[in-house]
């Protein structure tokens, strides 16, 4: 790519770009005369102790929790470790999706070799999981002992939003203990936790226009959730370690621009997804449309192209920022999990491409991606 050329960033379900309010939040506490740890007893570590209670505060009105009950982490991975392994002397059996994120099947996948009973749900043709069908597995194993049900609030790859308030009713009834990854869904998606029966909730700062490196745990009072490691006692003892000041004052930034904006940004964002759409159908004949129509997140669109490889395809794309799937599973060379489970073939799913448009995406960028690809399908030979 030219030195010149402007990168298009079409990747936001990724990652989303640091918001500048974010950042002037984040830059006091990144001098010397912030330097006091906040669990420190004197006036600079009050001060900062304040900044994270203010923090907790902002990530709690977010998603109608109180402060008390939200755990600082490092990311989302690092929650859902907490959330699903902390749970493991607790419950007798867990049950999740099929298109769950890695950093939830993979603690699961090693909760089932330490002899864990564990149910995969499957999903449905858009990627949605029928409650109907998480009932009556609640139901045939409800006598197994508590129940741990992990489901996701809104799909990484596909942007399916699944149906939380009913999935949540149904694990309160059951006597289930529901945990959901939120990480995706924040940014466009009200939640609350009390409405929807959550008892756990992840969510991410670098997926709410937040700084990387951390995250947090919603944890209602009365979950037996144990910590996985131990030293110094802070946040309950459940995530000891003293919390980093600067990204706490970030990620608080970051949800209350989400709340101040949100609607806004969701009406908008949708419509250029739209129109991404339909050049997209103009410029690749048979263009296959993978993310459902409606009940998705905003930003999200997963299309594949006969016979592309997308990782190939995207070699000829250096200005523009997508991807062909999680980026967390991007390196390992097998068809993305979430694909296979909504019955793509191995070769739909190598062809797919997933766009995210987010809240610094423009109708340029939409017209200029497409240019792009139409430019890059065109020296492949392929007729637009």
């Amino acid at each position: 790519m030219g030195e010149n050329r402007r990168l298009i960033y079409l990747d936001h379900l990724a990652s989303t770009p640091l918001d500048p309010e974010v950042r002037a939040a984040m830059l006091p506490w990144l001098t010397a005369a912030a330097a006091g740890n906040p669990h420190s007893d004197h006036t600079a570590g009050w001060r900062a102790a304040a900044a994270v209670d203010d923090t907790r505060a902002s990530i709690a009105r977010l998603i109608g929790a109180r402060p008390s009950e939200i755990i600082l982490t490092s990311g989302a991975t690092e929650a859902n470790n907490i959330a699903l392994l902390g749970l493991a002397d607790t419950v007798g059996r867990i049950i999740v999706s099929a298109i769950e994120h890695p950093s939830v099947l993979e603690p699961v996948e090693a909760l089932r070799n330490r002899g864990m009973a564990v149910t995969v749900l499957p999903v449905d043709r858009v990627g949605r999981v029928d409650p109907a069908t998480l009932a009556a597995a609640l139901t045939r194993e409800g006598a197994a002992g508590r129940t741990l049900v992990s489901i996701m609030a809104a799909n990484n790859e596909i942007g399916t939003v699944q149906p939380l308030a009913e999935i949540g009713r149904m694990c309160r009834a059951h006597g289930a203990i529901f945990h959901t990854d939120a990480a995706q869904a924040l940014s466009t998606q009200t939640l609350d936790v009390a409405a929807a029966a959550i008892d756990l909730l992840t969510l991410s700062g670098h997926k709410l226009y937040g700084p990387g490196g951390i995250g947090a745990l919603y944890v209602r009072p009365g979950v037996p959730c144990r910590p996985l490691f131990f030293g110094g006692g802070q946040q309950g003892g459940l995530r000891p370690g003293t919390v980093p000041v600067a990204l706490c004052a970030g990620l608080g930034e970051a949800c209350r621009q989400v709340l101040a904006g949100r609607e806004d940004d969701t009406r908008r964002i949708a419509a250029l997804r739209d129109r991404l759409y339909a050049a997209l159908c103009e410029a690749c004949p048979g263009l296959q449309r993978n993310s459902p129509a409606e009940g998705v997140l905003p930003g999200c669109l997963n299309v594949s192209v006969p016979g592309l490889d997308a990782a190939d395809f995207l070699l000829d794309l250096p200005g523009l920022a997508v991807s062909t799937g999680a980026a967390c599973s991007s390196l390992s060379g097998r068809p993305s999990h979430v694909l296979r489970a909504i019955c793509l073939t191995a070769e739909q799913a190598h062809g797919s491409l997933r766009f995210g448009l987010g809240r610094s995406t423009t109708a340029d960028d939409v017209e200029a991606a497409v240019a792009q690809i139409s430019a890059a399908l065109r020296d492949r030979g392929r007729p637009e």
